[in-house]
Parts: C-alpha cells; sequence; structure tokens
C-alpha cells in the first residue's frame, strides 16, 4: 500500500477488463485506495438552506441526496459530493485541510456541497455502486439531473484540488456548448461519436444509445467509425446490464467485421458479458480463442493476466 492510501475497499467480482478511458474522468489526486476492477471490465454557496426540511452537517454540507438535488435544481448549481468511510483517514485528512480552506470555498461557492458515507447501507452505498467508486477519497461532481460532471479521486493539498473541480466544471461547460451546437456538425462523423462517447463517460446512456444507433444508420461513415460506434454502443448497453441486446449487437458487428482495435475490444467486452451472467467456461473459450486469433495486440498482457483467473473460475463450476 503506497503512502496516502487508505485500505482498499472490498472487491465485489474480480477483473478481466479496464474501463476505457473517458473524456469526463479527472487524473487521480496524490493519493488514494483503489481496489482491483471487475473480472473483464472494470466493474456552495451552497444557497441559504431550509434548516427545517434540509439536514445539514457543520461548513454547510448536506448529508441528504434528495435534499441536494432539490437545492441544485432550484438553482441549477453542481453538487459535489464527498464520498467518504470512518475507517478512511485521507477522507479526514480532506476534511481538516482541504474543506475549510478559502481556494476550496471560493470554487465551490456556487455548488450544493454533500457528504455521503459509502458504507450507510443507504443513499451512499447507492452512490457508490452507482458511480463505480472503489477508492476512498473520491469526490463526484453531479448535474442537478444526475448527469456526472467529473470525477476526482484521491488526496490533494487545497490548491491543486480546487484546480481540478475548477477544471472539471469548465469540461462539462464546454460539453454543454458541444452539446448545443450538436445540428452544426451533422456531417462530422468523428466529432458525433466523440459526444456520444462523452455521454457514455457522464452516464447518460439514453442519450449515448441515440446517438451511436443514429451514427451506424448513416450512410458513407468510414469503417473506424462505425466500428467505434459498434463497440461503445455494446459497451453502453454492457453498463446498463443489458446484457441480451448487447450480445446481439456484438455479433451482429462480429459478422461484418473481424479486425481492428475495436473488433478486439469488443471481443474483450463479449467475454466480460459471459463473465457478467456467470458463464465463465464461455468466458474462458472467448480469452483463449481471443489469444489464438490477436497474439499480437496490444490488450494481450491483460489478457494473459486474466486467463489463470478464469480457469480457476471455470473449473470451480465443474
Amino acid at each position: 500500500m503506497r503512502a496516502g492510501q487508505c485500505p482498499e475497499l472490498p472487491v465485489v467480482t474480480p477483473a478481466l477488463q479496464s474501463a476505457p478511458a473517458r473524456n469526463s474522468d479527472v487524473s487521480t489526486g496524490v493519493a488514494a485506495v483503489d481496489r482491483e476492477k471487475p473480472l473483464l471490465k472494470q466493474f456552495v454557496v451552497v444557497g441559504m438552506l431550509l434548516l427545517a426540511s434540509l439536514p445539514v452537517s457543520a461548513g454547510g454540507w448536506t448529508k441528504s441526496l434528495s435534499a441536494a438535488q432539490a437545492e441544485a435544481k432550484k438553482k441549477n448549481q453542481i453538487i459535489f459530493v464527498d464520498l467518504f468511510a470512518n475507517w478512511c483517514g485521507w477522507c479526514h485528512r480532506m476534511e481538516r485541510e482541504v474543506f475549510p480552506t478559502e481556494r476550496f470555498q471560493k470554487v465551490t461557492k456556487d455548488m450544493v456541497l454533500l457528504r455521503v458515507n459509502t458504507e450507510d447501507g443507504g443513499e451512499g452505498s447507492r452512490l457508490a455502486q452507482q458511480y463505480r467508486v472503489t477508492q476512498l477519497p473520491t469526490f463526484l461532481m453531479l448535474a442537478p439531473d444526475g448527469m456526472l460532471v467529473g470525477i476526482i479521486r484521491g488526496y490533494a493539498p487545497a490548491e491543486p484540488f480546487s484546480q481540478k473541480v475548477a477544471e472539471q466544471e469548465q469540461k462539462y461547460k464546454s460539453f454543454l456548448k458541444e452539446v448545443s451546437s450538436e445540428k452544426n456538425f451533422a456531417n462530422d462523423h468523428q466529432r458525433r461519436l466523440d459526444l456520444a462517447v462523452d455521454y457514455i463517460s457522464r452516464r447518460d446512456y439514453k442519450s449515448a444509445d441515440s446517438r451511436l444507433r443514429s451514427l451506424l444508420a448513416t450512410k458513407n461513415i468510414s469503417t473506424s467509425i462505425r466500428d467505434a460506434a459498434y463497440y461503445n454502443l455494446g459497451d453502453s448497453l454492457h453498463e446498463q446490464k443489458r446484457y441480451d441486446e448487447a450480445m446481439k449487437l456484438l455479433n451482429e458487428f462480429f459478422r461484418i467485421q473481424k479486425k481492428g482495435a475495436s473488433l478486439e475490444k469488443a471481443r474483450l467486452l463479449l467475454g466480460q458479458l459471459h463473465v457478467d451472467r456467470g458463464n465463465y467456461k464461455a468466458a474462458l473459450a472467448e480469452l483463449q480463442n481471443f489469444k489464438r486469433t490477436f497474439p499480437g495486440s496490444p490488450l494481450m498482457p491483460q489478457v494473459e493476466h486474466i486467463l489463470p483467473q478464469l480457469e480457476n473460475a471455470a473449473a470451480r463450476t465443474n
């Protein structure tokens, strides 16, 4: 365990595939605890709050997600969420050393502050699961409707941490600007793809899916854009646990494409789908076939690392 890390969070499933990088993810802070990612893929001015109806902790933090959302919707503000656990020493350092500073309070002055325990068995636990929080401290920035504005992972002193908050807010504003001008780049297929992927990273799967399906229905798109749209749509369906639809889509993709980076990622995604459905033998067969078919793939180190885990899991199901 590195200096500055809290003990690891419990692992729900073994890990096979790392989640693809998303545009809205922010770089990690100085200190964070990271558990293994799931078997193929990784699973204030806080306005003047109505004290009678909005539970508040010292310093203007609310402890209720529903209350935070109500306040954010009233003023169209971002919700800054501190996800913590009582045992996390670095979480307590953030509370002592960063949150009281003028720099932090300035950057969050027009945000609603929410602090929830990831082990409360309630809103905190659900938020951690919904946004795949695998390390502490982790901080979410959410739009009033729950769209992910950004994620900051780990402890950092007040100045660099506040800078990360400001950067994530600026990226979100750029995203909204791109959305507002979407009709102006209907013929820019790469830009349309990038926007759809950004929607996935912000957990707005419905908006992502409609844009990816529109791309796939577009005539004369390049093979690389088409293939990336197939993969990302399959990834979005997987994230939504729409496993049958994801498998059907991937098999459609496999019938028209036999090579390429998106195809290789899609084959691993199919393995992840088998794992998520508890079919370890099918997942093992998929990775063994991947190893034979794509020996030079940049994903091979990942596959080699995971194969023994799958072999053990498959053996236990005999």
